[in-house]
């Protein structure tokens, strides 16, 4: 097995694990584009696996082809796994049978195809819809009304940060706000370990001492401001459950 049959079988288990585990708490699973990946297996269940290998290795032809297109789609689902599933908990939670069928009808189309009234769902499940959808790669809009709509709204545009390893979203007006912040950071921080070393090998002058509490300040305000401008979504983490 070649390196990209060998990531995409890694990729498929991963999925499938956190699928199992999201559907023991009640929740059903699906995948974002699922109709498409289920229409791609279907026509390569007509090639041999000899054909699917030959067609990996020769990086080539309409086999490979439909293999690097699902190969997509999975990698795209495994990247945004937290969203996908922080999207499903929340379509669980609306009350309308009809309306949760059709929102996870979106996810599976990787589309919103008709207009939907989101009956059944309260302002803290319509707040979150698009930001949702829009993370997982579908356009997707709720109006003043209650309804969701197809393609992006402006005043819910977010930008994507890696903090600490960990993919945050803010929204676009706060992103100037959290790149500054960042920035701030990253170049107080070295002057702060850097003070705090020779503070355990040396006995710092009052003025030292001064600058180095200063210094301290500085840093913890940088951190409050960063919460303040990540507390929607850190409230927004509270979706998730524990499917690692």
């Amino acid at each position: 097995m070649n390196a990209l049959s060998k990531s995409l079988a890694e990729v498929n288990s991963s999925i499938k694990d956190r699928a199992s585990k999201i559907e023991k708490v009640g929740i059903n699973f699906c995948l974002v584009c699922q109709e498409k990946i289920s229409d791609i297996n279907s026509k390569l269940s007509t090639f041999s696996i000899s054909d699917q290998v030959d067609a990996l290795t020769a990086k080539e032809g309409e086999v490979y082809e439909l293999l690097k297109e699902r190969g997509t789609l999975l990698k795209k689902n495994f990247e945004e796994r937290e969203n996908l599933a922080k999207l499903l908990i929340l379509i669980s939670q609306v009350t309308a049978a009809d309306t949760k069928y059709r929102l996870t009808e979106v996810v599976k189309r990787g589309g919103v195809r008709e207009t939907i009234i989101l009956e059944g769902c309260g302002s803290a499940i319509t707040g979150k819809l698009a930001a949702l959808f829009g993370r997982t790669g579908i356009a997707a809009s709720v109006s003043k009304d209650g309804k969701l709509l197809t393609g992006h709204a402006t005043e819910t545009t977010e930008i994507p940060f890696v903090i600490a390893n960990k993919k945050v979203w803010v929204a676009a007006g706060s992103a100037h706000r959290l790149t500054d912040n960042l920035s701030n950071i990253d170049k107080l921080s070295p002057q702060l370990q850097w003070k705090n070393a020779q503070r355990q090998i040396m006995v710092f002058s009052e003025t030292e001492e001064a600058e180095f509490v200063d210094l301290q300040r500085k840093y913890l305000e940088l951190l409050r401001e960063q919460d303040e401008i990540l507390k929607e979504f850190k409230e927004e983490e509270k979706l998730a459950i524990k499917v690692s």
